[in-house]
């Protein structure tokens, strides 16, 4: 777990990500690469906010508003993707919690209010709104629409309005663990630039390269594919040192 035990519950990671772009906007935010493809897409932290607001108003727009429960199995399907984190946050900032499955493990939709799917799941989730995203680095839409979902690509016509609904609930964040708002508070902060390796776990990759990097004022390099070789040469090259999650019994 990635918690500071000693840090009192205080920080909110939406409060900080609008003070870094009132304050730090036009830095990196989070890099994202994948080595084995080639790709590298830079977000500052005003457009990561962007999209976050979007991606919000995009679930309003279907009438997915206030304290939504939506599963992102893109979080388990591509760990560390910058796609997946965006919609964590704005499922977060509509209050609502986040459900961290494989689409394989969507069998059941009670409760649900919608799904948010990779590439290689881009088909409706019965009865649910179902957002499915091409994870194109630069963010663009599929080459042929998918029948029966929304192409994420319908985020870049939503408004910049940014709004924030107050959670009301206290569940922020699902996978076998619940974990809420005051975890998301207790994480420990990063100030520095880190490079990361996502796991298997979503949470602690969530807490890994978004919310330690929000609550410290820090940014994250996040890597996936590639060799050791090439990670370090990324390393070296984005001036960022490498974060190795710490052990059960560190």
């Amino acid at each position: 777990m990635v918690l500071s035990a000693s840090r009192p519950p205080t920080r909110d990671p939406l409060v900080e990500l609008e003070r870094r772009v009132a304050t730090d906007g036009s830095r990196a935010f989070i890099t994202w690469y994948d080595l084995d493809r080639g790709f590298r897409t830079e977000l500052s932290g005003r457009t990561f906010a962007n999209w976050v607001d979007k991606s919000a108003n995009l679930l309003v727009s279907m009438d997915v508003a206030e304290f939504p429960r939506v599963a992102n199995t893109v979080l388990a399907s591509h760990p560390g993707h910058w796609v997946g984190l965006v919609w964590t946050m704005a499922v977060w900032q509509l209050g609502g919690h986040v459900l961290a499955v494989g689409r394989q493990e969507l069998d059941s939709t009670d409760q649900l209010d919608a799904a948010v799917v990779g590439p290689q799941d881009a088909h409706p989730v019965p009865g649910l709104e179902t957002i499915a995203c091409s994870l194109h680095p630069l963010g663009a839409g599929f080459e042929d629409h998918p029948s029966g979902v929304t192409d994420n690509v319908e985020v870049l016509s939503q408004p910049d309005v940014h709004w924030r609904v107050p959670a009301s609930r206290p569940v922020c964040f699902e996978t076998e663990s619940v974990y809420g708002w005051t975890d998301l508070a207790r994480v420990e902060p990063s100030s520095e630039r880190l490079l990361v390796i996502p796991g298997d776990d979503p949470w602690q990759t969530v807490c890994r390269t978004l919310v330690a990097p929000l609550l410290g004022g820090g940014s994250t390099v996040i890597v996936v594919g590639g060799e050791p070789r090439q990670i370090a040469s990324v390393a070296d090259q984005e001036r960022a040192r490498l974060d190795r999650p710490k052990s059960a019994n560190e």
